[in-house]
């Protein structure tokens, strides 16, 4: 199977049979033999057509005159995209790649519809926006984003902000490293990651955060000797609101994979975290993760943060909840297309079930944060004001993000900001009974 045809495959089982991208591409990365170039198109053909999705349908559908299957619907979005996105494909032979595609998965007439389209494609015009009068709708061809999310961000921030919001999310996402700072120190990692072929570098943005290109990090030493995880820089800002004390009793309650948990882990000395998830097969990874990082003051267990008794108190706790996720759609870019305005109600819903319990577990004088992975003012800034509003024994509590030049008790951070993902972190304090 050629390296297009497995990404048609993939394709199709996230957006058929409602597959996550991640999982199905590590499994076709796992037991695939590719090559680092293969792995490398693979991984832009499948995550580069699913970010653009609505921009590739808006750009093909006046070149289709009949009616097509699901799948050769999906090898002309993946075809529009490398002729519009990937310059050093030539366009012959994508072309010639889909006529094959076709006639393997349809026979001769499937693959002359593909070849006749394409070759229009090519002679033709492209579809422009200009002349979409209507600001969302236009928007939402630009950037493959959903009409009804533009239109929310439309009542919170600018035209100008939300287009700068649209484009840093179809950018290409950066990774960022966690140093295990109980392991090794900062330039010593990367060090290592160098040596071993990786272009890795200091972070501004947090002292325990490097910035790295490379193929296969999970396959070098230095990941195997737990030297570092793997967590976008503005995730690993939890830990600056946090700022936990040497020997504090943690909780996690969200925690799967643990990245936030094992972050407080190594920013005290003593200490012990405890870290709850509603599913079995993520205490799995979390424990699998802990023994990698050779953490040792921790517990993995099954809970139910919306409704479960922890049995005991805890002097910090974090909430990183189900959201949308509006604010990973670069490096999970299916989400945009499944979620909706009733999903994000219910999803309201739970995560203010989820503080409403934690917040019980929690000691006076203690912290707790709030986090998402969204864009979404109803899961972000109208949560973290109906818990406040809720208990009268819980009040915001500023915290400090250097690299904002911020203080405050809550912060959006957008992805164009600094080029990370987008998220947000609420900070709140239990008063003494």
């Amino acid at each position: 199977m050629t390296v297009r045809a497995l990404a048609l495959e993939l394709y199709q089982e996230v957006i058929d049979d409602k597959a996550y991208s991640n999982i199905v591409l590590n499994e076709a990365l796992r037991f695939e033999e590719l090559n680092n170039e293969d792995r490398g198109l693979l991984t832009e053909l499948l995550y580069g057509t699913l970010q653009h999705k609505l921009t590739l349908e808006y750009y093909i559908k006046p070149f289709i005159k009949t009616k097509l299957k699901a799948w050769q619907r999906h090898l002309l979005h993946m075809s529009v995209y490398q002729f519009e996105y990937l310059d050093r494909v030539p366009d012959y032979a994508v072309i010639n790649e889909a006529v094959e595609i076709a006639k393997d998965l349809g026979g001769l007439q499937a693959s002359k519809q593909i070849n006749g389209i394409l070759r229009a494609y090519l002679r033709g015009e492209r579809p422009d926006f200009d002349h979409i009068k209507d600001d969302a709708h236009r928007l939402s061809l630009k950037y493959s984003m959903p009409k009804w999310v533009i239109r929310h961000w439309f009542k919170h921030y600018s035209y100008d902000e939300t287009e700068k919001i649209l484009a840093a999310l179809n950018k290409r996402p950066q990774m960022y490293l966690r140093i295990n700072k109980k392991l090794i120190d900062r330039q010593d990692l990367i060090n290592r990651l160098n040596e071993e072929g990786y272009q890795a570098e200091t972070s501004d943005l947090h002292e325990d955060a490097i910035k790295v290109k490379g193929q296969g990090i999970t396959r070098s030493q230095a990941y195997k000797d737990g030297l570092f995880a793997i967590q976008d820089v503005s995730s690993m800002f939890v830990q600056k609101a946090l700022n936990p004390s040497d020997g504090d009793t943690i909780l996690d309650a969200c925690a799967a994979p643990g990245g936030k948990g094992m972050h407080a882990l190594e920013s005290m000395e003593g200490g012990f975290v405890s870290f709850g998830d509603l599913h079995e097969h993520k205490i799995a990874l979390i424990d699998n993760e802990g023994k990698r990082l050779k953490h040792t003051n921790y517990e993995a267990f099954m809970a139910d943060a919306a409704k479960d008794d922890y049995g005991g108190t805890f002097d910090r706790i974090i909430v990183d909840a189900p959201c949308s996720g509006l604010g990973v759609v670069k490096r999970k870019p299916e989400i945009k297309y499944e979620r909706s305005s009733e999903t994000i109600e219910s999803l309201v819903e739970l995560q203010l079930e989820i503080l409403d319990n934690v917040k019980k577990y929690l000691k006076p004088n203690g912290v707790l944060i709030y986090s998402t992975c969204t864009i979404h003012q109803l899961e972000n800034e109208n949560v973290a004001y109906t818990f406040k509003k809720k208990h009268a024994d819980i009040d915001f509590d500023d915290f400090t993000l250097e690299a904002f030049d911020f203080k405050g008790p809550y912060k959006q951070i957008l992805p164009y900001e600094h080029d990370t993902d987008g998220f947000f972190i609420a900070r709140f304090k239990k008063t003494e009974s």
